[in-house]
């Protein structure tokens, strides 16, 4: 509807133009007829007729154009003024048969305006003036010229009126298809033009393309030609690659700086912990977050780290397994995301009157279907599925961490049991080695002892045998 109000907007102010040129050669054709029948005046003493009918031919002309200069009446009254001024010239050249050729070239130049109707009052004066002025003519009236013969037979009238219809019938024809063309090249005129703001729009978009401006939005009719649809086609996949970039680089970038903070872990877990969760809180921009540990020994997920509104937060928790949240995305080993928050859920506030969370998601440390822990994170907002697909991504290495150090806590406590038991062992042979040689002392002793005894018997038995002998 719009577009085609356009073309006709267009299309008249193409006219207005060619009516434009037009009139200017009308004009000028008028006053040279106007100079001519006072030149002809000169030579024949015609002036009552060059100085009465030429100025109403003119001022025909110029009163529409003085008084609606707006509209095209001034087209139809130029076919009779060049019309009368034919037969202004018949009548000073007294019936001079060419001067009706005055009239073919008026008709001709009318051809410039683009339109047959304006031959119609043209053709209907020349009509009525050959017929009137031949009829009175053939009459006998005198001062009334037609032709310069005496007589004009109807064979003769019929061909030259039939002659002069053809010629205006195909000056009203070529002006038809003047104006005809016309319109169709001021369309595709339009057309070209139309084409050609939209390729200059098009060249402008994919320049700001190439700058890497990928938040435009084109419109319906960008979009409509093939170079616009094709830039739009262009402009949706950078825009998902470039989506895909940022989504890749966030998750990598975030994967990256977390297992820096791993690689330079400390011994301590928990203060890894603290490292961990701190780093985690602000890079997705939450507001608060718990990071749980499983503790096999009594069945629980105990509280490690808590971090809060850019605070470490001192606090001692234990969740048995199943209990709350935290214990339900323990046992089925999947991420639970909350978007309405009850207010008593929430274990933190800020005390500074900040708003509370409304959005919790809490992912298992899951290793090869072995949940090591459990991380909590509360957010203002539901955030994007490449957070929860980072946090997810960064639960299984926090995870392989945990579940590495807790073999690396189990195999040292192995190993200060070995020691324990080895330095056991070594104690309790020194004990030994000293009881055995204590006892080989006792039994040396005892050994010494005995051969004493021994002696002694032997000198008692002695001294019996001695005495026995005496008595």
């Amino acid at each position: 509807m719009n577009e085609h109000k356009s073309l006709q907007e267009k299309t008249s102010i193409s006219f207005k133009e060619t009516h434009k040129q037009s009139n200017t050669i009308i004009r000028f054709a008028l006053l040279i007829y106007f100079l001519l029948g006072l030149a002809l005046a000169a030579v024949y003493d015609t002036w009552f007729i060059a100085l009465s009918i030429g100025p109403l031919c003119l001022l025909l002309y110029y009163i529409p154009v003085w008084l609606l200069p707006e509209k095209t009446l001034h087209h139809y009254t130029a076919g009779l003024s060049f019309s009368i001024f034919m037969a202004q010239f018949i009548y000073q050249m007294h019936g001079m048969f060419e001067m009706h050729f005055f009239a073919f070239i008026g008709v001709i130049l009318l051809i410039t305006y683009q339109n047959w109707k304006i031959f119609i009052p043209a053709t209907l004066f020349i009509v009525i003036h050959h017929a009137a002025f031949a009829y009175l003519q053939y009459k006998g009236i005198e001062e009334v010229y037609f032709t310069q013969l005496a007589f004009m037979d109807m064979n003769t009238f019929i061909i030259h009126v039939g002659l002069a219809a053809v010629i205006i019938g195909l000056c009203a024809f070529w002006a038809y298809d003047f104006g005809k063309k016309s319109k169709v090249m001021m369309a595709d005129k339009v057309v070209i033009e139309k084409q050609l703001q939209q390729a200059d729009k098009n060249i402008s978009i994919a320049a700001e393309i190439a700058e890497g401006n990928l938040e435009l939005e084109l419109t319906e009719a960008q979009a409509s030609d093939k170079l616009g649809q094709a830039l739009s086609h262009m402009l949706e996949k950078l825009r998902e690659a470039d989506q895909r970039e940022r989504l890749e680089k966030f998750i990598n970038q975030g994967l990256a700086s977390l297992h820096d903070i791993l690689r330079k872990k400390d011994t301590n877990l928990k203060e890894t912990a603290d490292t961990v969760l701190q780093f985690l809180v602000r890079y997705v921009k939450a507001n608060q977050g718990s990071l749980f540990v499983h503790k096999p020994q009594t069945k629980t997920l105990q509280l490690l780290s808590c971090y809060a509104y850019d605070k470490k937060k001192h606090l001692e928790s234990e969740v048995a397994y199943g209990q709350g949240l935290i214990g339900q995305a323990f046992l089925e080993k999947e991420t639970i995301q909350l978007k309405e928050v009850p207010a008593s859920y929430v274990r933190i506030t800020s005390g500074l009157g900040e708003a509370t969370p409304r959005f919790l998601i809490i992912v298992p440390l899951k290793v090869n279907e072995t949940v090591v822990g459990v991380f909590e994170l509360a957010f203002f907002k539901v955030v994007s599925d490449d957070v929860v697909q980072l946090l997810e991504l960064a639960a299984e290495h926090i995870g392989s961490e945990i579940l590495a150090g807790q073999k690396a806590e189990e195999m040292r406590n192995l190993l200060e049991q070995s020691q324990e038991y080895t330095e056991q062992m070594r104690s309790q042979e020194e004990e030994m080695r000293q009881n055995m040689e204590e006892l080989q002392a006792t039994q040396e002793e005892l050994a010494r002892k005995e051969r004493e005894y021994l002696t002694q018997i032997e000198q008692l038995k002695s001294k019996v045998a001695e005495l026995k002998q005496t008595v």
